[in-house]
């Protein structure tokens, strides 16, 4: 009888990922049905079954800020930052992360994320981002620095020009 408990236990427990990903597949057909509240839903039952699955906690995430609800938007940045401390180099989700803070108006947290994915990717957005949080905490010569570096990923990048353009302090 244990043994057989064991193994039932043990076998719920290895297929978890596949429960997971059957779930963020789930998700992703209500999305494209038009329903992103049912999808999101969906996408946290992914990360309840799996909280290293990439695929729900980015889709749970992006779809959060995309929704612009702040409870929804709390709940990933925690399923976020659950996932970050175990995978800190997935800068998909960190992006995301720093989207939700954004949103939020955290400037500290959003401007480490994005310029954390900016350094590391060669990510002119993330890091342009990343100058408009300084900006917003008043850091004007580490907005302008930046800006400035977002310009040495992509010298066109019209984002950056404009904001150091109606910066110039």
């Amino acid at each position: 009888m244990a043994l057989a408990l064991t193994g039932i236990v043990l076998s719920g427990y290895l297929v978890r990922p596949q429960i997971s990903q059957a779930l963020v597949i789930r998700g992703d057909e209500r999305l494209y049905r038009g329903s992103a509240r049912e999808a999101l839903g969906y996408y946290k039952r992914g990360i309840d079954a799996d909280p290293l699955n990439a695929s729900a906690v980015d889709r749970f995430a992006f779809g959060a800020v995309s929704l612009r609800e702040k409870t929804v938007v709390r709940e990933a940045i925690a399923a976020s930052s659950a996932y970050l401390r175990r995978r800190p180099a997935d800068d998909v989700v960190r992006m995301d992360r720093a989207m939700a803070f954004r949103l939020l108006g955290d400037w500290r947290h959003a401007a480490t994320d994005f310029e954390r994915v900016g350094e590391r990717e060669r990510d002119a957005t993330a890091l342009t981002f990343a100058g408009y949080a300084a900006d917003k905490l008043h850091e004007h010569r580490r907005a302008r620095a930046l800006w400035r570096k977002a310009l040495t990923v992509d010298r066109n990048f019209r984002a950056a020009l404009h904001a150091l353009g109606s910066n110039a302090s």
